[in-house]
């Protein structure tokens, strides 16, 4: 069995406030001051999948967002956040001066003096209200985090303050989304109609012209508050599609940098003298398969344990991540602070175990199933290894393809499992796959008990020592129950020319660059 497991393996492979926010990051990252030597010689062009057949449509207009974290790439750089999402896992006030969560309910902001939108729009506590107020009308509620409708009452206190009022003890969880696409705020002046086409924002960039399925171009904002820290005159993402084509475009010219390269390609980009090349585990990357668990065998706790121990995850971070992943034993990588320890090989290989569990279930002889990988060369890759795997147990997987993932699996069902690249980051790990009303809750899964510890994390600082206890709770929960299957965490690879310098990644659902400090000299 490991032999042919092996062979297949190798064949595959050859082809602020609150300081630290749930990352487990140590040292403060000072976007404003790295970079700030030399002089950018204009765009910086990054290759971006803008097809939107993976994580849905492009958007531009925060409301008519469909899905949590596919719009912060490119969103981002022209929303800005009232609070800045750091390399490390921090946060810092950026539109905001100030950010405090006063009590479990309540989080007050201080707008900074005159800052103004790119059409000079004041942005301003009314414009901020206006703006939350707006995203949470929305009809695609499954695209932001609950906690953004469990705002109460917004009170504006002053021309540059507002509080933000919450009917649950949720405000320790909504302070990161102050950073997140839960409050990118649009123009209040703007005519709705063309939000979706030209967003007015008050980000770092702006917006200036955008050819669908093919490149989105953004300039600098010079009414940025911060806009001396700004070293590209502008950033243009250019369609990459996912896998072999992202080197192709770095060593044709086509582009200068590419983020969530193949893990496969680390030696082909690494042997190219004209790239920087870095490679790391992130928190919110991995290979995981959320399940449908409301009928047939999948309903079955030990049917869905079996399944998690008929997979050989060392053996797929070796072939397929180049050995710079790692075992996704828990919800968060070892160089976490909430790592618990004692989920280290809980669910280690051992197809003979997992047969038992079957037998135990009623399937001795098995029983077949679908899966959804979400179609990224390694998802591809890896749900042909692990249909080889479960085959060895007498389940019998059927792979079905999609070009619409996002709703062929999570609304049209099209699959009872799915395979994905990318995970969330901090108490989306758990409110987003297994929380009531999140579009990322496959089959409408609830438990009360796990439920319960979610709202009790709610209501606790990121800084609190009473965290870390809820969250080994809840990952004992989660991977006990397998409620879904977690396989490997992922390096995420970033390539860009020599010419590109103070390349950082943000940790977020889909890594993105940082762009305070970045430059291309020439």
């Amino acid at each position: 069995m490991r032999a042919s497991i092996g062979v297949l393996l190798h064949r595959m492979a050859c082809v602020g406030t609150i300081a630290v926010l749930l990352l487990g990051g140590v040292a403060v990252f000072d976007g404003t001051a790295a970079g700030a030597a030399g002089s950018s010689s204009g765009m910086l062009t990054v290759g971006l999948d803008l097809s939107g057949s993976a994580s849905g449509p492009i958007d531009f207009d925060p409301s008519q967002f469909t899905v949590n974290g596919a719009n912060f790439t490119y969103d981002w750089p022209m929303y800005g956040g009232l609070l800045r999402l750091l390399p490390d896992g921090s946060y810092v006030p950026d539109l905001a001066s100030k950010v405090t969560v006063t009590d479990p309910e309540t989080i007050a902001i201080q707008i900074r003096n005159g800052e103004v939108f790119s059409d000079g729009t004041p942005f301003n506590a009314a414009a901020v209200k206006a703006g939350i107020q707006r995203n949470m009308a929305t009809t695609n509620k499954g695209a932001f985090d609950p906690s953004l409708f469990d705002i109460s009452a917004i009170d504006i206190t002053g021309p540059e303050s507002l509080v933000l009022h919450f009917s649950q003890p949720v405000a320790a969880t909504f302070y990161p989304l102050l950073s997140s696409e839960e409050s990118f705020i649009v123009s209040p002046t703007q005519a709705p109609g063309s939000i979706a086409t030209a967003p007015v924002t008050a980000g770092p960039f702006e917006f200036k012209s955008w050819a669908p399925g093919e490149k989105l171009v953004l300039i600098k904002n010079p009414k940025y508050w911060d806009a001396k820290s700004i070293k590209l005159n502008g950033i243009t993402f250019v369609n990459v599609a996912p896998g072999p084509q992202q080197v192709n475009s770095l060593e044709s010219g086509l582009v200068q940098a590419e983020v969530s390269l193949p893990p496969s390609d680390i030696s082909t980009l690494v042997g190219n003298s004209s790239l920087r090349v870095t490679s790391a585990p992130q928190d919110a990357q991995y290979l995981w398969m959320p399940i449908c668990k409301s009928s047939g065998p999948l309903a079955n706790v030990k049917v869905r344990q079996a399944l998690s121990y008929a997979i050989n995850r060392v053996q797929i971070n070796t072939a397929l991540l180049s050995g710079k992943g790692e075992p996704a034993w828990t919800l968060y990588p070892s160089n976490s602070a909430l790592y618990d320890k004692s989920l280290t090989n809980d669910y280690a290989y051992n197809p003979k175990k997992a047969e038992k569990l079957l037998a135990a279930a009623g399937y001795p002889h098995g029983f077949s199933t679908t899966v959804v990988p979400v179609p990224v060369s390694v998802a591809e890759q890896a749900i042909q290894v692990i249909q080889e795997e479960w085959k060895k147990i007498g389940v019998n997987v059927q792979i079905v393809q999609s070009s619409d993932f996002v709703n062929d699996f999570y609304i049209r069902h099209i699959g009872s499992i799915a395979l994905l690249q990318a995970g969330t980051p901090g108490l989306k790990k758990v409110s987003g796959p297994y929380g009531p009303g999140s579009i990322g809750n496959v089959c409408g899964y609830s438990n009360a008990s796990l439920n319960a510890l979610v709202t009790e994390a709610s209501g606790l600082a990121p800084n609190s020592p009473q965290l870390a206890t809820v969250w080994d709770k809840m990952q004992q929960f989660v991977l006990s129950n397998a409620l879904s299957i977690y396989v490997d965490y992922l390096p995420v690879v970033t390539a860009a020319t020599k010419a590109v310098q103070n390349v950082q990644v943000i940790p977020y659902v889909e890594p993105t660059l940082n762009y305070w400090g970045i430059a291309v000299h020439s």
